[in-house]
């Protein structure tokens, strides 16, 4: 076949298969929307059955990694390698037998509330006692609150788990792991080593924090339900200072104060208790755009906030031509992204210069807030790593005990005493497995895309109206279009790893 025609067939091939994913695909993320709202799962698994049915043919991973091999513009073949992941994760999590336990267990988490002094509360209850309840068996109490859900869950995850596996090796990949990783560049050899240079600095702030609640409250011990309420009450803010009823307006006015035009900010917001802090969903971006934010208040509600109105503005900004091109925030291989771009956007929520313009906060908590803050990603990178690393250990060996490699790291890192942990399942490892390390590197990626945007327009970080439009023009416009490790790269002149982050976090005093 002449190369010319040859183009013109790959071009059709893509377009006809594009053309009639998209309605699937959105029908899917407004039906989860429906969902996360606490409305049912609709239509969702008849669109998930059309999906595999459109996708899980081997005709058409055979055809796309065929195609791939052809002379077409760069266009087309960026379609063509955003298809091929597509496909492959399609086979593997849209498989029947995988999708069928997938959906029944999403729904059993949905719908759950937990049992808190005698009577059924949403999630946020018991997290505010997690966080803030001075007695300690309130605490732990609070830590287990959702054992009930997940300890009967825990034989049908490994069941899922071997079946990932199972689909990723016949598709040609060692482990689901390794095929789940390697959509964004990574092994699991090298995301493990990326671990330990992310906690470098963790057990000296863990030591540090220990004495400190120990010296506070007069008790001995330390317990990961000890972690947060001593971080909370050394270094957070009251949620009274943070009201719900404000939250949406005063999160759009910070943002709006990085330059980003009014017409971005036209998008739908729910409030909802939901099992996470919050969801952003972009069935068709840059029209449709929802984000479902927890009705309470507090301090850390405003931060998941900014997350996920980052989230949207990402989607409002998008300029891409077609549906796979435009779809970032949903597509394999680009969770990194997303959730780097959430968590650039949280920065506002510890920014000095906004926390100073809130009313009610004395100067005296504003200047413990500001000096501890800095070091408070050593908590998030070392919660994320602990997480990792019990997922990983399911794959790995799904008869085994998962909360074996858990137990190891959280003694060694945060310098806990002996203790029992809570089911190693969650929500995460039903909908979304490997999912967890692009927190990771959001993380990670926050520090080394905010320097490199400040070098380039110059300022502070917040407010500064030059960062919206950077943001919109270097790193949101483009879609998928490109992966988000090598435009960091070639916009930083590095490339990705926890350099920044640990830069920062000497500087902070880590």
């Amino acid at each position: 076949m002449p190369a010319r025609t040859s183009a013109r067939a790959v071009r059709a091939f893509v377009d006809d298969l594009e053309r009639r994913l998209a309605p699937i695909d959105q029908g899917i993320l407004r039906a989860e929307w429906g969902l996360a709202m606490g409305r049912g799962p609709g239509n969702l698994r008849t669109l998930h059955t059309r999906r595999h049915r459109l996708l899980g043919d081997p005709s058409a991973l055979d055809r796309t990694r065929r195609y791939r091999g052809h002379p077409v513009p760069d266009r087309v073949a960026r379609r063509l390698e955003i298809l091929e992941r597509a496909i492959l994760a399609c086979q593997i999590e849209e498989a029947p037998d995988i999708a069928d336990r997938r959906d029944r267990l999403s729904r059993a988490i949905a719908a759950f509330r937990p049992r808190w002094r005698g009577r059924r509360v949403g999630r946020e209850v018991v997290r505010r006692a997690f966080r803030r309840s001075p007695d300690r068996r309130e605490r732990e109490r609070a830590y287990r609150a959702e054992d009930p859900l997940y300890r009967p869950l825990e034989a049908e995850l490994r069941t899922l788990a071997v079946l990932r596996n199972e689909r990723a090796r016949a598709l040609g990949f060692r482990s689901f792991p390794e095929f789940r990783l390697s959509l964004e560049g990574f092994t699991v050899a090298r995301l493990e080593s990326l671990i330990q240079e992310a906690v470098r600095y963790v057990p000296r702030e863990m030591r540090r924090r220990r004495a400190e609640f120990e010296e506070r409250s007069g008790e001995s011990g330390w317990f990961p339900w000890d972690l947060r309420y001593s971080h909370e009450v050394a270094g957070g803010l009251p949620d009274r200072l943070f009201p719900g009823a404000s939250m949406l307006g005063e999160v759009v006015r910070a943002v709006r104060r990085w330059g980003f035009p009014d017409r971005m900010f036209q998008f739908r917001v729910d409030r909802h208790d939901l099992s996470s802090g919050g969801l952003c969903l972009a069935p068709d971006p840059p029209a449709d755009v929802r984000v479902i934010v927890h009705p309470g208040g507090g301090w850390q509600q405003y931060g998941a906030l900014f997350h996920e109105v980052g989230h949207a503005l990402a989607s409002r900004s998008v300029r891409q031509p077609t549906h796979l091109l435009r779809w970032h925030e949903h597509l394999p291989g680009f969770a990194g992204l997303a959730e780097g771009e959430g968590r650039f956007f949280e920065q506002i929520a510890v920014c000095e210069p906004w926390l100073r313009d809130r009313p009610g906060i004395s100067p005296s908590l504003l200047q413990t807030a500001v000096e501890r803050r800095p070091r408070v990603p050593l908590l998030a990178v070392s919660n994320l790593g602990e997480w990792i690393l019990q997922e990983l250990a399911l794959f790995r060996d799904p008869a085994g005990d998962p909360n074996a490699e858990r137990v190891r790291f959280a003694r060694r890192v945060f310098g806990y005493d002996d203790f029992r942990p809570t089911s190693f399942a969650d929500s995460f490892l039903v909908e979304l497995p490997l999912y967890t390390p692009s927190y990771l590197y959001a993380e990670l990626l926050r520090p080394q895309l905010a320097a490199t945007a400040l070098a380039d327009v110059g300022g502070e970080l917040w407010p500064n109206p030059r960062l919206g439009p950077w943001l919109v023009d270097r790193w949101f416009r483009d879609g998928s279009s490109y992966d988000w490790w090598v435009r960091l790269r070639e916009l930083s002149g590095r490339p990705f790893g926890a350099r920044a982050f640990n830069a920062e976090m000497r500087a902070a005093g880590g």
